[in-house]
């Protein structure tokens, strides 16, 4: 009966996620928000009813999106939202029982590893979605010459006094730059949002009682020593290579540099615990990151590079928080 149910809540988790990928199809700005939460549903059932659960979810969201779209449709959503969804919290499931089975003293899944996945997923996810959009680069640029011109003929005082030599040249050059910049800008931010909702949907579940695991010391994160030649090889590509194999390295190496920031916020919130005005700190760090977004996620990311030879949480270690304390 317990199986059965919560089957029910993954079934049904599967059908609001599928709602609110559906939602995207109004344009409002309010139904993009709503699109970005959309595999907060399959994480909640995944985390907090069981994997088999989640599994029930993302074929759900692919059927009624099928129906409401397009099988090709369903298709796209469970590749790029319901599965990895419902990997990536089914790792945060996996754990190396101990003797006594105590979910306290079990080995967990490592988060570092966990958000390396996040990171190759999106990547992988965003590269495919470019190929889709144009099976060779120079359509894939011409793609967003077309954009362009649009805007252009909203705004046409963007190129007023300018020649039709000069003007042919400046969409050319301004599309050019949006594609190199648009897909590692959007594999970086589902870097961001991917991480977010897997700690939200945590949090929910664990406030619910529901989560199988201890509250993860989110201040221990570190990436696996994998993604150090990684880094170097996406961003030998992105410098030496050309046209979608260059976006490759470009897509990655954003999506890494995420990764690397994250293990950096990490180092922070761990060797600033012994300071009184702990909180002050980190809260001026993270409006440095909404006021000045860019420059701040470099700085931070060459810290969490940093740390991975000079281990700067074990030179300034002081006594850990307990395991359900927040990082």
């Amino acid at each position: 009966m317990t199986t059965g149910k919560n089957l029910s809540f993954g079934a049904g988790c599967g059908a609001v996620s599928a709602l609110l990928f559906a939602v995207i199809s109004t344009g409002s700005p309010l139904a993009f928000l709503l699109y970005l939460i959309a595999p907060l549903p399959i994480l909640i059932a995944t985390l907090g009813f069981g994997h088999q659960a989640g599994l029930v979810a993302t074929l759900v969201s692919l059927a009624v999106t099928a129906l409401i779209f397009s099988p090709f449709t369903g298709i796209v959503q469970a590749l790029s939202i319901g599965l990895p969804s419902w990997f990536t919290a089914y790792l945060l499931l996996l754990g190396r029982s101990s003797p006594s089975d105590d979910p306290v003293t079990m080995e967990w899944y490592p988060l570092g590893r966990v958000v390396l996945w996040v990171v190759g997923l999106s990547s992988a996810i965003t590269l495919i979605g470019a190929l889709l959009i144009a099976p060779n680069y120079e359509s894939f640029v011409a793609t967003f010459g077309r954009a362009v011109d649009v805007v252009l003929t909203y705004d046409p005082d963007l190129v007023q006094g300018l020649s039709a030599d000069d003007k042919a040249q400046f969409v050319r050059s301004l599309s050019s730059l949006l594609a190199n910049i648009a897909a590692p800008i959007s594999a970086a931010a589902s870097v961001v949002i991917s991480v977010i909702l897997l700690w939200v949907a945590g949090r929910i579940v664990d406030a619910s009682g529901r989560l199988p695991r201890p509250w993860p010391d989110l201040s221990t994160m570190a990436l696996p020593r994998l993604a150090v030649p990684a880094l170097v090889l996406s961003l030998a590509l992105a410098i030496a290579a050309q046209d979608y194999p260059a976006l490759a390295g470009r897509i990655v190496l954003a999506s890494l540099i995420i990764g690397f920031c994250l293990q950096g916020l990490a180092v922070l919130h761990a060797i600033t615990r012994p300071l009184k005005s702990r909180r002050s700190l980190l809260f001026a760090i993270y409006l440095v990151f909404v006021l000045l977004p860019g420059w701040p996620v470099i700085g931070i990311a060459l810290l969490g590079i940093a740390d991975m030879w000079l281990s700067f949480r074990t030179r300034f270690s002081t006594l850990p928080l307990p395991s359900n304390t927040q990082a």
